[in-house]
């Protein structure tokens, strides 16, 4: 074997190397929900299958007596499941269902239909002399698996949007590099870069969604008190927005009647209401025990109303039409519009502070008159 050949077996056993790590990490990844964990291991795993099916091939290509059989199967694994990298890495990172999303993997499954033919009809791949060429109908792998990214491409900006933070950059940044370096090779076959490529990749994802995860507020999905501490340290002097609190009234009393994981419960409901009714206008937050900040892109004092409105109708009806094992408390709100004319952040965050106190007493007062 060649000095080259050496080098590329070299590099992609430390890539299968790294890749079994990583899946022994995320398998183990306690910020990782269950499902977020089975399908970033899955993934990996299908990369290192891939890897070592492409590892095989060279080293047989560059054998005495490659073995035709051994070559249609390991190029067959290959060419099949290199597109469920993409596939099953949105699984893990997004849960919804999408028709788009659906409909995109149909060429994923025609290219496995193809490959695992193409040693009788050569439409994606044929074997011959000790390697392979690529067939007719070589560009059905490339649309699947240019498809394939496009589903982990929309997952990714779905899963964004699930977590409150647009990283566009970062994520433009990660999809360049993966879609630049696995592209190299099917342009120019010569050039082994797309696993090694793939293997950083996947790294980088894993490292991204890490970040993401560490964001959230395990309980009820939003961002939690250190994202939002940095966030406000951060804030412009000219910016200008509304920030909104919640605080649940009682909450040591629910706790004490019907337990904690009722607590627990009520936390999990408000907090996705509040995501449900605020997550367009800005960004939702868990700042303590029972305590919820949104701080709202738009100044506009009236949307603001409006959309609290809302969400204490939605708190109500889902008081008065849900079958509940115990009392889902009431949430008292306040609110501040800020810019850099009325003292900003720090002193909008006192007026709908006092404000919000104010709507729990006189909600109090009403309660003893009763």
């Amino acid at each position: 074997m060649t000095d080259l050949i050496i080098n590329y077996i070299a590099t992609n056993l430390i890539c299968i190397s790294a890749l079994v790590i990583l899946a022994h990490y995320a398998r183990s990844n306690v910020l990782f929900t269950d499902t977020m964990s089975k399908y970033f291991t899955l993934a990996t795993l299908i990369a290192v299958v891939v890897i070592m099916a492409e590892l095989v091939t060279v080293v047989l290509e560059n054998s005495s007596s490659p073995g035709r059989i051994y070559l249609v199967i390991v190029n067959a694994l290959g060419f099949s499941l290199s597109p469920f990298i993409a596939i099953v890495l949105s699984k893990a990172i997004y849960f919804g269902k999408s028709t788009v999303r659906s409909l995109l993997t149909i060429p994923v499954w025609i290219n496995v239909l193809l490959v695992w033919t193409s040693s009788r009809t050569g439409f994606i791949f044929s074997v011959s002399d000790g390697g392979y060429r690529r067939g007719p109908l070589f560009a059905v792998y490339t649309v699947a698996y240019l498809c394939a990214y496009a589903v982990l491409v929309m997952a990714s900006v779905e899963a964004m949007k699930h977590y409150q933070l647009h990283l566009k950059s970062t994520f433009i940044l990660l999809l360049v590099f993966t879609l630049t370096g696995t592209s190299v090779q099917v342009i120019w076959p010569q050039v082994h870069a797309s696993w090694l490529t793939v293997s950083l990749s996947l790294v980088l994802y894993y490292a991204y969604f890490c970040m993401l995860t560490e964001t959230q507020d395990s309980l009820t999905g939003l961002l939690n008190r250190n994202v939002y501490d940095r966030h406000t340290k951060d804030l412009r002097p000219d910016l200008s927005g509304t920030v909104i609190i919640f605080d649940l009234d009682n909450f040591k009393d629910i706790n004490d009647q019907f337990g904690h994981q009722w607590g627990d419960s009520c936390l999990e409901v408000i907090g996705n209401l509040i995501k449900d009714c605020f997550c367009k206008m800005g960004t939702c937050y868990r700042t303590g025990g029972d305590e919820f900040c949104v701080i709202c892109h738009t100044a506009d004092e009236q949307a603001a109303q409006k959309t609290l409105s809302s969400f204490h109708k939605k708190i109500d009806n889902f008081r008065n039409n849900t079958n509940l094992t115990g009392e889902l408390p009431m949430v008292s709100t306040g609110y501040a519009v800020f810019n850099a004319l009325n003292g900003g952040y720090d002193l909008a965050i006192i007026e709908a502070d006092t404000q919000m106190y104010a709507y729990k007493n006189i909600r109090k007062s009403k309660d003893q008159e009763i």
